[in-house]
């Protein structure tokens, strides 16, 4: 009886699933957005997601980067006869900046081909950079109407790069064969799919601080977003403030006179409980060669400073948590400051440390990114917390990098129609996190 009802089941979903592709598969319900689940590595402490592609809906494990242009995955696991490939000087080579043609001596398959269209991959981890096979299939993706993942879609000619053997080896994760590029270029993952269904040029992002208990989310094309348990849409939380652009490249590949695909915002100051750090403010303005200034990351791991923010920093943040009764122990590698965690009371947010807010402009006044508690601290023993804030060097290309340790359990909304980061403050305000599992 159980597999009679499974069926039946199955069934069902397969009807409503072919009954939306035959209405128009390229327009989706109102109030519905595209939705990728988001899992953390306790090991690499990076943020991965799956796809789906091609006719045998081949299931793709990939790591998150917000900053990297495009998708890549290796595709010698890859079978597909709807796979298309772009030739070298083809017009849809020219859209995607293929720079090389390259070629195969093996048995043709896709990622294998002569007189294909090369373009570049990086991996960020081993900083290697390669020309690699231009192709098309037709992604998979789930449905969201910000509380549920609702049903599959196709969207078609979706463009990535087959990746080489030597790009693969050393991305961080058993299983990890990719990675899904979230910068601000119209082949990236979110702009790909926006384009497809007509949705709205803005996507958010939900990382969670342990997969444990659920998993994070992608939102592509805007919300409702709702974090179960609670039953609050957290898009009338956002606060806002404007993304600015790096005049000069800080690709692993750049043009002359074409600006920064990552993302950038404008820090007008730093405060630890409500006291402004002194440092250089030069810092946070971009130079004639693009250095200086603040960018988020879901790459790095936790938050890195210029050091001589850094120091200034950590000396002040010290006098805080000696304010508050907090005893200082050992420094632990890469961390400058670390506490006894017994000594340090205990919130909602995680441990009773002092704040750091990050002060941005805002809507004619400055608004503040709240770091406290858990976005703060991180337990590297046993009774021992660490200031989750690391030293970047004295000429780091970027001075300040918002890394992902500070943006979990927080909604990160990213509107490109309107140059806008929108951030909610931390979710465990509300009773609920980045981890959770979503009804199908």
């Amino acid at each position: 009886m159980a597999s009679s009802q499974s069926l039946t089941i199955l069934l069902f979903f397969s009807l409503v699933t072919f009954s939306f592709a035959a209405l128009d598969p390229n327009k989706l319900p109102k109030n519905t957005a595209i939705h990728f689940p988001i899992r953390k590595n306790d090991t690499t402490l990076q943020y991965y997601t799956t796809f789906q592609i091609g006719e045998s809906r081949t299931i793709i494990d990939a790591l998150i980067d917000l900053g990297a242009e495009s998708v890549w995955f290796d595709c010698r696991s890859y079978i597909s006869s709807t796979y298309k490939r772009a030739s070298c000087g083809s017009n849809r080579c020219q859209k995607a900046k293929g720079s090389v043609c390259v070629g195969c001596n093996s048995t043709p398959r896709p990622g294998c081909s002569n007189n294909t269209c090369g373009v570049f991959a990086y991996n960020p981890f081993r900083e290697y950079l390669t020309a690699q096979e231009l192709g098309e299939d037709t992604m998979i993706v789930s449905s969201t109407d910000g509380r549920s993942v609702l049903i599959d879609y196709d969207v078609p000619k979706f463009q990535f790069s087959c990746a080489d053997a030597e790009i693969i080896e050393g991305l961080p994760g058993d299983d990890t064969i990719g990675l899904v590029g979230l910068a601000r270029t119209q082949f990236s993952l979110a702009s790909q799919i926006s384009s497809s269904f007509n949705l709205a040029p803005k996507f958010a992002l939900c990382l969670p601080s342990s997969s444990e208990n659920g998993l994070g989310d992608i939102y592509v094309g805007g919300g409702p977003y709702y974090m179960p348990p609670s039953p609050q849409d957290q898009s009338y939380s956002l606060i806002r403030t404007p993304l600015v652009v790096n005049p000069v490249s800080t690709g692993p590949v750049s043009f002359e006179g074409a600006p920064s695909d990552e993302y950038f915002i404008s820090v007008q100051d730093i405060e630890i409980s409500g006291k402004r750090v002194s440092f250089n403010s030069s810092l946070l303005s971009f130079d004639k060669n693009g250095v200086g200034g603040t960018k988020i990351s879901t790459i790095a791991p936790y938050t890195t400073l210029h050091a001589s923010i850094y120091k200034r920093l950590v000396k002040d943040y010290v006098k805080a948590a000696n304010l508050k009764k907090m005893k200082r122990v050992t420094s632990v590698a890469p961390f400058g400051a670390c506490f006894d965690s017994r000594t340090a009371s205990k919130t909602t947010t995680g441990p009773g440390v002092p704040d750091i807010d990050i002060v941005l402009p805002g809507n004619a006044v400055l608004v503040k990114l709240k770091l406290s508690g858990s976005n703060l601290m991180v337990e590297v023993k046993k009774n021992v917390i660490c200031l989750a804030i690391i030293d970047g060097g004295a000429e780091p290309r970027t001075s300040i990098v918002l890394g992902g340790h500070q943006l979990e359990n927080r909604l990160i909304e990213f509107d490109l129609s309107t140059s806008i980061l929108g951030f909610t403050p931390s979710l465990l305000l509300s009773n609920t996190s980045c981890s959770h599992y979503r009804l199908f």
